[in-house]
């Protein structure tokens, strides 16, 4: 189990790991925003974020209806089991991922190292019989040194790691056409609610690298060497021995088998008395040989159990409880990169290039609040101009005032439901 953690030593992606409201006030409070900025600021991103909400129920809806009939609780008449219908919605999620600031892993690199048995004690073996693709998306990955445990407290290693804040899991099952015999089995072993032609999204938090093999459906804990030494050899110094021994006595008793089934003679007494020590010794195998059976199923469940332990602790949402969260996430990173690039055109007094905001941004950043991030400027950008809160000259924005913006955008909200024109 693993114990204990350090501060995080710094971002290298694009997640702005701080709250919407602590970043906004920050801006405003900033010393070198001008006179009665302070106030307007925050007036003017609650009602941005009021219509980027809007905007992202559009989204969230779309992202719904695509993957309803991909949901492993759809009911038959709503099943779509092609790969057509997974692709439009791997495409879709592949998106708000993106906008939510989630970067792909490659599924080659997740796969067991010597740093996964050195987190989890365990030896993880994924498969992908019955999978049609499988996809990672992490977002906030940072330096941790972990704590490691073991020989019951007595030895404790420092592990120097990766963790990812968030972690999204995306699945595809194969369809009825595509599976095979080995592809059957795999579904017959996985939980109740897996079906061919589904597909399952996960969402983890606080995930080291070495630990993403453990999120994979087909990941499944083999016997470490030290386990397989610790059963194996008490079999062997037990039952070699016990055969040995035993082999004289059975030819006694196949003797005994034979003349009570007439090809010999009379049974003397002492090849009765040993027939039966060979019948005693033949029912003492097999229970040393069902004890070793039960160790070793019971270590099998000690290793399950650590697995599930390492899934459940840091799984969030699944399925359509996922595409809520996710887009809930991009839209409230979206507010805080248009916030951010805003805020500091207004704290410069003039005209800034991309290349300029970007710098400003992630220097803010750090100095504030201690993240190194690549901060995302072309989005950003491309909301504030839409809805009028920047104007641009050739490669230069400038920013218009708080008072011009609420205005702007108090009139964007107005036509958001403006029934009464359609009349």
């Amino acid at each position: 189990m693993t114990e204990g953690t350090t501060a995080p030593s710094g971002r290298s992606d694009g997640y702005i790991a701080v709250r919407k409201g602590e970043l906004v006030r920050a801006i405003a409070a900033d010393s070198g925003m001008p006179p009665g900025d302070a106030a307007a600021l925050p007036q003017m991103f609650e009602l941005f974020a009021a219509l980027l909400h809007h905007e992202a129920h559009e989204t969230l809806e779309g992202l719904k209806a695509l993957y309803d009939p991909l949901d492993p609780d759809a009911p038959a008449s709503r099943r779509d089991l092609s790969l057509a219908a997974f692709e439009r919605f791997e495409a879709a999620l592949g998106d708000a991922l993106t906008k939510a600031n989630f970067v792909e892993i490659d599924p080659d690199t997740v796969q067991t190292r010597e740093t996964t048995k050195q987190l989890t004690g365990l030896a993880i073996k994924p498969t992908l019989s019955g999978i049609r693709r499988i996809r990672y998306f992490a977002r906030g990955e940072r330096s941790e040194q972990l704590i490691r445990k073991s020989w019951f407290g007595l030895r404790t290693r420092t592990i120097a790691t990766q963790v990812l804040s968030d972690v999204v899991v995306l699945v595809g099952f194969k369809g009825e056409d595509e599976t095979r015999r080995d592809d059957q089995r795999a579904f017959e072993r996985m939980r109740r609610g897996v079906r061919p032609g589904a597909a399952i999204v996960k969402h983890f938090r606080n995930v080291a690298s070495p630990e993403l093999v453990t999120l994979h459906p087909g990941a499944r804990p083999s016997m470490l060497r030290r386990d397989q030494f610790i059963l194996a050899a008490p079999a062997i110094a037990t039952g070699v021995p016990v055969l040995l021994n035993l082999w004289p006595a059975l030819t006694v008793l196949f003797a005994v088998l034979a003349a009570y089934f007439g090809a010999r003679g009379v049974i003397e007494d002492d090849e009765l008395r040993r027939a039966l020590a060979a019948i005693s010794g033949l029912i003492a195998v097999v229970a040393f040989v069902m004890r070793q059976r039960l160790k070793y199923e019971t270590q099998t469940l000690r290793y399950q159990k650590q697995l599930a332990d390492t899934v459940y602790f840091r799984n969030l949402a699944n399925n359509a409880g996922v595409l809520d969260l996710l887009i809930g996430a991009g839209e409230e990173q979206d507010v805080k990169e248009a916030a951010l690039a805003y805020g500091l055109l207004r704290r410069a007094g003039r005209s800034l290039a991309k290349g300029e905001i970007d710098n400003f941004a992630e220097s803010f950043l750090q100095d504030r609040f201690g993240l190194e991030i690549d901060f995302e400027i072309h989005d950003a950008l491309a909301k504030l101009e839409r809805l009028g809160l920047v104007t641009r000259d050739g490669d230069a924005y400038a920013p218009v005032s708080p008072q011009d913006g609420l205005l702007r955008l108090d009139a964007a909200w107005d036509a958001v439901f403006n029934f009464s024109a359609r009349r």
